[in-house]
C-alpha cells in the first residue's frame, strides 16, 4: 500500500497537536480491497513504521491486509457492525461504536459486513520496536489520561464531543473522529464529555521498545 507521510514531529511541548477528521487522507488498502484515511504514521517513508493511526472504510466484505510483524487493535467508529474470522483463532463481532479487538497482523482475517457498509479506527504497532497500551474509555463524567510514562499519548472521540484540557490549562474539544497527539510535558489530561450523553474515546500509548 502506497502510505503517505503524516505529521511525526515529536510532542516536545505543552501543546496538545490536534488531527481533525476532514484533513485525513485516503489511501488503498495494502491488498486493494478497501480504503483506508491516515491520520499518523511513525516514521513517515520510506522507513517501515513502528506505528500507524488510520481510519478504514469497510464497504464490502473480504480479506484484511496482511501485516506481519505488526500487532493490531481495530475500534468500531460507525456502522452496523463487522464479523471478523481468524481462522483457527477464533471469530469475533464488533457491533457498537467503541467495541475493540486485538490481534496479531498476521493472522488471516476475514472480514464479513453485519447489514452495510462500517468504520473502523486502526492502530499497528510494530511487535518488535515499540510497546504500546490501548483502550477505550466510556465518559459519563470527566475521567484522567495520564501522559507522563509514555513518549506518545493518542486521545481519539470515537463517540459524542470531549473537551480535553491539559496540566497547563490549555483546553481542546475532539468532535467526530479527531485525534489529540498529546506528550509528558501535557501531564494529566482531563477528558470530559460534553452535555449529558456520555462519549467513547480511544486511548493509546506508544513509545520505543525498551528490551
Amino acid at each position: 500500500m502506497r502510505l503517505v507521510a503524516s505529521s511525526t514531529a515529536p510532542c516536545d511541548n505543552p501543546r496538545m497537536i490536534i488531527r481533525r477528521e476532514s484533513s485525513y487522507l485516503a489511501v488503498p488498502w495494502k491488498n486493494g480491497g478497501g480504503v483506508t484515511r491516515e491520520i499518523l504514521r511513525v516514521p513517515p517513508e520510506p522507513t517501515a513504521f513502528d506505528w500507524r493511526l488510520s481510519l478504514a472504510s469497510i464497504d464490502t466484505p473480504g480479506p484484511f491486509s496482511s501485516f506481519a510483524g505488526y500487532h493490531r487493535t481495530l475500534v468500531l467508529v460507525r456502522g452496523p457492525g463487522v464479523e471478523l474470522d481468524f481462522g483457527q483463532h477464533g471469530q469475533t463481532k464488533l457491533t457498537l461504536a467503541g467495541q475493540m479487538v486485538s490481534f496479531d497482523g498476521a493472522w488471516e482475517t476475514n472480514c464479513t459486513l453485519l447489514d452495510g457498509p462500517s468504520t473502523d479506527l486502526n492502530l499497528i504497532v510494530s511487535k518488535e520496536r515499540t510497546r504500546s497500551t490501548s483502550r477505550v474509555v466510556q465518559l459519563a463524567v470527566a475521567e484522567a489520561v495520564q501522559t507522563a510514562e509514555w513518549p506518545e499519548t493518542l486521545v481519539c472521540c470515537i463517540s459524542g464531543v470531549v473537551r480535553l484540557t491539559n496540566t497547563t490549562g490549555e483546553v481542546k474539544e475532539l468532535n467526530g473522529v479527531d485525534v489529540a497527539r498529546c506528550s509528558p510535558s501535557d501531564g494529566t489530561i482531563t477528558c470530559t464529555p460534553r452535555g449529558s450523553t456520555p462519549a467513547h474515546v480511544f486511548v493509546a500509548s506508544l513509545g520505543p521498545r525498551r528490551d
